[in-house]
């Protein structure tokens, strides 16, 4: 089973997106603040991350950086989500492996998963 963390403040997103994830069979763990995103760096390591582009007190692309920065997770597949008409272009400035838009697909993004694991 796959472990997949989403990086998101929104609830209803992240409720929505754990509920059809878990439905697929996968183990998801949700992180709602930038404290929280720190504490990926411990014990509980996921396969993919599902980062939002726009956070509250900071940006994906910023936690993107500092994911791909440090030694525990720089190797960790990331898919940044957005609703941002720039989205695309931010999620390759920040490095990431994939990119989806708001509203997707749940389909779409499990494949998106599978591509990048």
């Amino acid at each position: 089973m796959k472990r997949i963390f989403i990086i998101d403040d929104n609830d209803a997103i992240v409720e929505a997106l754990t509920f059809a994830l878990e439905a697929y069979g996968y183990e998801v763990r949700s992180i709602r603040t930038w404290n929280g995103v720190r504490g990926v760096t411990g014990t509980a390591v996921p396969d993919v991350i599902l980062l939002d582009l726009l956070l509250s007190g900071t940006d994906g692309k910023k936690v993107a950086r500092e994911l791909r920065s440090a030694a525990r997770t720089r190797n960790i597949p990331i898919i940044m989500l957005s609703a941002h008409p720039g989205g695309r272009d931010a999620a390759k400035q920040a490095g990431v492996d994939g990119y989806l838009a708001k509203p997707f697909d749940i389909q779409e993004l499990t494949d998106k998963i599978e591509a990048v694991s």
